[in-house]
């Protein structure tokens, strides 16, 4: 404790003293929503970072940071912001506390930052089925690579690298549960205007404080066990286990290339929960998708996302009968893959009534998601047409069919933007719901 004092007391001296050279930037935000069910329509809550839920009204964030700028390629960036919303959780929360030091090839922060958005926020998932938008980032360190780092340059491949590890500090079954994440991709680019990155993300829940049986394995042997995911029985609690902890993993394949400067990009992301994951026996369950940006920002059309999502298979010979698998589900970690209650990956995969325990994690899905400009007016649609049949152990679970579709429209752009946002949920198994929200939100410099 005396040493992280006084390194950050060094630091903010290292600031005060060059405070000429740094950069300062700051984004504030106040929405409204309403709505006519008891919760508000799927995408008006889904992959907002966490700074809304599905009771809430108000919300307000406001995020800001300091960048200095040691060299042309290395700088510190130090960033804060707070969050409140009300709903299911009213409280003050920290939206990004972090500090991260980047330079040429590599990139690294503690505590905790907010995502990068991709594919102009179109997809379901953003950056994979398993970790998307749709919680609020988890406090833990990073490092990951700057830019690939080549090791064939006649032969065109490189390779990519993020280590990260995270803590729990939510309401959940298991407390202080980690949560450890590492990702290994090849990029092939030796053909011209075209380019293969394949690899894999590994994702582990292991440790914390079991009501039933207490502590659970956390020391630095067990974490290499983790680590490499070390095949073997885990006995907490008599149960036999593939490997230590709770691992979730996926396989990915992407494809890019262009056409007249249109960039296309065609991705597939395998998910898997355990040995008969890993070795495709629960093909075709995953993320199949395609994404395509024009050249130009102030077309009608500027990108277009479309995603496919199928998980009924889980291991299972026959998709009628509960599978093996039951994604985002996990015995020991009965919280399952979530935070705060709000699912980590694709939000297709929902919670209960009590918003605990998975109940859905069986889905096809259908997603399109459109950016563009008409007239002087930014908009993103968004529309999801979904097919859920439960989860196994699933009790009550009612099959469903859902249309979810949403609109942002900036509608104005001057001092501060203003978005109107609108949503509808269309249910075969409920009456239509409907909701719209304002959001007035301000960049600072």
């Amino acid at each position: 404790m005396k040493f992280s004092l006084t390194f950050l007391l060094i630091l903010i001296g290292s600031f005060l003293l060059n405070a000429q050279q740094i950069k300062y930037e700051g984004t504030g935000s106040l929405a409204g929503v309403v709505y006519s069910q008891d919760e508000s329509p799927f995408w008006i809550h889904s992959n907002q970072r966490g700074r809304i839920d599905e009771a809430s009204n108000i919300s307000a964030y406001f995020s800001g940071k300091a960048t200095y700028q040691f060299s042309r390629h290395a700088r510190l960036e130090v960033g804060l912001g707070g969050l409140f919303h009300d709903g299911y959780s009213e409280k003050l929360q920290l939206d990004e506390s972090y500090i991260m030091l980047e330079n040429y090839w590599l990139k690294a922060y503690l505590g905790r930052k907010q995502k990068d958005l991709l594919y102009d926020g179109l997809s379901a998932s953003n950056q994979n089925i398993l970790w998307s938008l749709n919680a609020r980032p988890l406090a833990g360190a990073s490092l990951s690579l700057k830019k690939p780092v080549t090791i064939s340059k006649k032969a065109g491949i490189s390779l990519d690298v993020t280590w990260e590890e995270f803590i729990t500090d939510d309401e959940r079954y298991v407390e202080d549960t980690r949560i450890h994440h590492k990702s290994f991709h090849l990029i092939f680019n030796k053909i011209n205007n075209f380019g293969v990155k394949v690899g894999l993300q590994h994702f582990v829940q292991w440790g914390g404080n079991s009501p039933v049986f207490g502590k659970l394995p956390g020391s630095f042997g067990d974490y290499l066990d983790v680590f490499t995911g070390r095949e073997g029985e885990d006995t907490v609690g008599g149960q036999e286990a593939n490997a230590l902890g709770n691992h979730l993993g996926s396989y990915e394949v992407y494809l890019t290339t262009s056409i007249n400067d249109y960039n296309i990009e065609i991705l597939y992301n395998h998910l898997f929960e355990d040995g008969s994951g890993r070795v495709l026996r629960n093909t075709p369950d995953g993320r199949y998708g395609l994404f395509v940006k024009s050249p130009y920002s102030d077309n009608i059309i500027n990108s277009v996302m479309y995603e496919f999502y199928y998980t009924r298979d889980q291991s299972d010979d026959d998709i009628t009968t509960d599978g093996n698998d039951n994604y985002f589900n996990n015995n020991l970690y009965r919280s399952g893959w979530t935070y705060e209650s709000r699912i980590l990956g694709v939000p297709f995969i929902t919670l209960d009534d009590d918003r605990f325990r998975i109940n859905n994690n069986k889905i096809i899905v259908h997603h399109i998601g459109i950016s563009g400009v008409v007239g002087d007016l930014p908009y993103k649609l968004l529309s999801s047409y979904r097919r859920n049949y439960g989860a196994k152990g699933a009790r009550n679970f009612k099959k469903s069919t859902i249309l979810s579709s949403y609109l942002d429209l900036k509608v104005w752009r001057d001092s501060f933007d203003v978005n109107l946002q609108l949503g509808a949920d269309i249910n075969s198994k409920a009456s239509p719901n409907f909701g719209a929200g304002v959001q007035i939100s301000k960049k600072f410099f």
